[in-house]
């Protein structure tokens, strides 16, 4: 057997080169975004970017309804995981277990493939209105209601339930397999009820992982650029949606301010990833909280 130092020896290689890519990577995209950008003669260092970010209320909007949009999302898939998760791990039948590995399929899938597979069933075109109409059950596909590139942006909360919930159920079905049952067996036999033996037992359990699946989530659907542009309305784009449009233009000059940008949507992640990670150990299971 490889011993720990062995391992780390062997991956040593890849960790450098992943991480002085990805630092330079950073580094380069902060200098940039101080204006320092010689090639098209931008020289003067400054916060002036961030600046016309934070003044900008197109973007201010844009950030405002990406964060909600994205927490909406987040919470939804979750909260549905979670309760999910414990439907499977509570009834051990041959349904169940069939039913828990289709909904492993999910995980491995790409996002991109669950998009199109959104817009072949439920576009106005898709198989499911055809056969609505086919069924007699509306007159015409005109009379489906928009759920792609609708200003609710339905399109794209259903793709990322679909991608995320199995995502949220496997994280915590793992988990409650670890379990031990006697914890809920002399918490009973105590006389705590269903709803004490979750939150005083199963919940703390389960928070870290819960905590975890949200930030993986979150982090994903704040940042994420291919699901809105294919589903989203052009008339309430997403930040990351709105960062592409203002790279693509091809106005060298206003890179710095993409840059900008870029790096105020990857620290906003961090800084609340950091924050979910705080609030969790306050609650049932964290370091400070307990189970009390």
């Amino acid at each position: 057997m490889p011993t720990k130092r062995k391992i780390i020896l062997l991956l040593s290689p890849f960790y450098l080169f992943f991480t002085l890519f990805f630092f330079s990577a950073v580094l380069k995209s902060f200098v940039t975004s101080l204006g320092y950008y010689p090639i098209v003669g931008l020289k003067k260092i400054g916060l002036q970017y961030y600046g016309s970010a934070f003044h900008s209320a197109t973007f201010l909007a844009s950030c405002e309804r990406t964060f909600l949009f994205a927490l909406f999302s987040t919470a939804m898939a979750c909260l549905v995981g979670l309760g999910l998760a414990f439907l499977f791990n509570g009834r051990k039948n041959n349904f169940t277990r069939i039913f828990f590995k289709i909904a492993q399929l999910p995980v491995m899938l790409p996002h991109i493939f669950i998009v199109l597979a959104l817009l072949q069933l439920i576009s106005q075109t898709g198989l499911i209105p055809s056969l609505l109409v086919h069924l007699g059950i509306m007159s015409s596909i005109n009379h489906f209601p928009l759920l792609v590139n609708d200003p609710l942006q339905i399109g794209i909360i259903l793709t990322y339930l679909w991608k995320e919930i199995p995502f949220v159920i496997v994280s915590l079905v793992l988990v409650l397999r670890q379990m031990d049952d006697r914890y809920k067996i002399v918490a009973t036999n105590l006389g705590a009820t269903k709803w004490q033996n979750f939150w005083h037992i199963s919940l703390p359990l389960i928070q870290p992982a819960l905590i975890n699946a949200f930030i993986i989530n979150f982090a994903f659907n704040f940042g994420s650029y291919e699901v809105p542009y294919l589903l989203g309305n052009q008339q309430r784009e997403l930040l990351p949606v709105y960062i592409y449009d203002l790279y693509v233009q091809g106005d060298l000059t206003q890179l710095p301010l993409t840059m900008s940008l870029n790096l105020i949507l990857s620290l906003f992640s961090i800084l609340f990833a950091g924050l979910l990670l705080k609030i969790g150990r306050f609650l049932p299971g964290g370091h400070t909280g307990g189970s009390k």
